[in-house]
Formats: C-alpha cells, sequence, structure tokens
C-alpha cells in the first residue's frame, strides 16, 4: 500500500514543508541553514521537512506559482 506524502508550499513565506504522515506536533530540529525536520516528541521518528527561503528571489520579484503532480509508481 502507498504511503500518501503531504507536500506545501507556501508563497506568502517562500517555504516547503513535506509531511510523511499526517501533520502533528513536532520537535523541529535545524539541520543545516534554513532547513529543519520535524520529528516525533516521543519517539523521535522523523515525520517530515520545511525548507525556508525556497525560490531565491531579488527584492521585489514575485514569487512564481509551483505545480507539481506526485504520482504512485506502478
Amino acid at each position: 500500500m502507498a504511503k500518501e506524502i503531504l507536500v506545501l508550499f507556501d508563497r506568502v513565506g517562500n517555504t516547503l514543508d513535506v509531511w510523511f504522515c499526517e501533520p502533528r506536533e513536532a520537535i523541529c530540529e535545524e539541520i543545516e541553514e534554513e532547513f529543519l525536520i520535524k520529528k516525533d516528541i516521543k519517539t523521535g521518528e522523523i515525520l517530515g521537512f520545511e525548507k525556508f527561503n525556497l525560490l531565491p528571489l531579488k527584492e521585489g520579484e514575485e514569487i512564481p506559482e509551483v505545480k507539481f503532480v506526485v504520482k504512485e509508481k506502478v
């Protein structure tokens, strides 16, 4: 059975938020600049990650709309 992955792109915040499960309360750990992982509070299991400043922008430039489709491998 395929596992669903939730992918959210915030155009205002310019962040990519990825969850490998239903979003829930988590501990966040920054593992490198502008990139953090989300861990289960009790088990430490990695639940997802978030990337800040995903798209490089010049001052005054708008974030383009980003669309993609994730399909299950057949």
